[in-house]
């Protein structure tokens, strides 16, 4: 998706693309003016500024989105140190750009795009440090090849955060396609540009439309293969979140102190994935009268999981699944085949392991059954069948064989109502926070 988005590095494409056309105009017009006016021209200044404003007006039309604000600003801060004749800096204008925006809005802090693309920022010059020792082609290459690899894992603690996914091909995908989505940029403004000229607009466009079938066609491609994005627990975040930022500080040390073992501290974030996982209760309220249940003890349970027309109903459920560490459930229970109890019992199937699935005997939609047995072919999935409509409350809710969920929900007060969850008559609130967490009977707390 960054390769298509208005992002800082097409910013810095449009820009040095405005440079060299204002340069190479203003160098024309120089050549053919007397000499005491043409020095007043000069070309180069005059062109960094123009392309400058020109910038300005692009981001204006953008939109403002963060990415292309942070790019802006350090390559205002780049064409102001070259109007001074002062030394150039990206560190310099990575940490200006930082501080006005920040100082501007500190909730910029909060905002992903804000994160993302100062992380990226960072592993960019990461790389440039790395290579700055490379002369001619090598350093180009080693640069090229190592931002592929490096950018993605200097953002992976934030996508992780935010997003709970990431895709293992996204280092090929940036070296296939990160010249190609630089020539789009450089298209999209000739095409601008051309447009008085319809001849050289019309090549233009069918050179464009060429491309941008190839570069779709491709990420398209990219994007089917198999396991293109994995999904991740908190667990499993922490674990390669740690492992991604020890590699990057390893290789940033590995410079100076020049020895191989530092690339082996990263193994140890692998120990991460011997903490044990959280235990208890976590209610759910999944917006429009759906609801459901985790129960996390020596089994992981899971009572219902379904919404009428809730938005982000799938999104919540799925994403408070991965914050507790789930990657499969030990019992699946629907409690009634209706939509607000199991429509999204399916996509359950589908992404988490699943050992056993408790339908009632009875189904009353017998339509959205076919779509949960249908997700159960080719899985591993025992299904059992219980006698009646399972609908008489929380302790009640899988059947009667199931002794350890009794035995969990023995000391808890709680049960439905029409409202929603209820503990000891009293109405609980999950939609306040999302979900309601109870770590042990009796205790209350926010996840």
């Amino acid at each position: 998706g960054h390769l298509l988005a208005v992002s800082g590095f097409h910013m810095g494409v449009v820009f040095f693309l405005l440079y060299a056309l204002f340069r190479a105009i203003l160098k024309t017009i120089a050549l053919r003016t007397p000499e005491p006016y043409s020095l007043s021209l000069l070309p180069s200044r005059t062109a960094l500024l123009l392309a400058l404003i020109c910038l300005a007006g692009y981001l204006l039309l953008t939109g403002f989105p963060v990415s292309a604000v942070r790019a802006f600003i350090m390559i205002a801060c780049w064409v102001f140190a070259r109007y001074i004749e002062k030394e150039r800096s990206l560190e310099v204008a990575l940490l200006m750009a930082f501080l006005i925006m920040t100082l501007y809005n500190p909730l910029f802090l909060m905002d992903v795009g804000f994160q993302l693309t100062f992380a990226a920022m960072l592993g960019v010059l990461l790389v440039l440090h790395l290579v700055e020792h490379l002369k001619g082609w090598a350093e180009y290459i080693a640069g090229y090849v190592l931002m592929a690899f490096v950018v993605p894992l200097s953002t992976l603690p934030f996508l992780f955060y935010h997003f709970h996914h990431f895709s293992p091909y996204a280092p090929i995908a940036n070296m296939l396609f990160i010249m190609p989505a630089g020539f789009l940029v450089i298209l999209g403004v000739l095409h601008l540009l051309l447009s008085p000229v319809p001849f050289m607009k019309a090549v233009v466009v069918m050179v464009e439309k060429a491309l941008l079938t190839v570069f779709l066609g491709g990420l398209r491609m990219v994007s089917s293969l198999p396991h293109a994005l994995l999904w991740v627990t908190t667990k499993e975040a922490l674990c390669l979140s740690a492992f991604a930022t020890t590699l990057l500080a390893a290789l940033l040390l590995l410079k100076r102190w020049k020895t191989g073992i530092l690339l082996l501290l990263p193994l140890l974030s692998f120990f991460l994935l011997l903490l044990p996982s959280p235990k208890g209760i976590l209610l759910l309220d999944l917006g429009a009268k759906g609801r459901s249940m985790l129960i996390q003890g020596d089994e992981n349970v899971l009572v219902d999981g379904g919404t009428l027309h809730g938005r982000g109903a799938w999104s919540s459920l799925r994403d408070a699944l991965l914050r507790r560490d789930i990657k499969g459930l030990d019992r699946l229970v629907v409690t009634r085949v209706v939509p607000s109890r199991a429509s999204l019992v399916p996509k359950l199937l589908e992404m988490f392991r699943v050992e056993k699935l408790y339908l009632p005997q009875v189904s009353e939609r017998k339509d959205l059954e076919d779509k949960i047995l249908k997700n159960t072919r080719d899985k591993d999935v025992e299904i059992v069948r219980v006698n009646a409509p399972i609908q008489a409350g929380l302790i009640s809710l899988a059947p009667r064989s199931s002794r350890i969920l009794a035995a969990m929900l023995k000391d808890l007060d709680l049960e439905e109502g029409l409202k929603g969850w209820m503990k000891g008559g009293k109405l609980l609130k999950p939609w306040e926070d999302g979900a309601i967490s109870f770590s042990q009977p009796g205790e209350l707390r926010s996840p």
